[in-house]
């Protein structure tokens, strides 16, 4: 049995803390442009829980 896990060091306490390997999501997250400005370089996007989150367009590329 191998071990998948991982750790990371927190800097603000100085210890190791361990990071278990998470399986992908089963469905990824869908979003919904709802907004973009006139010279396409903002986006808004709202997810399927009503989570709204802006992104630069030079980002998406």
């Amino acid at each position: 049995m191998t071990d998948s896990s991982r750790f990371a060091h927190d800097g603000s306490t100085g210890r190791h803390a361990r990071i278990e390997a998470q399986a992908p999501a089963a469905n990824p997250a869908r979003f919904k442009l709802i907004y973009e400005s006139a010279d396409r370089r903002f986006c808004l996007f709202e997810d399927a829980n009503g989570h709204i989150t802006s992104v630069r367009a030079s980002k998406l590329a």
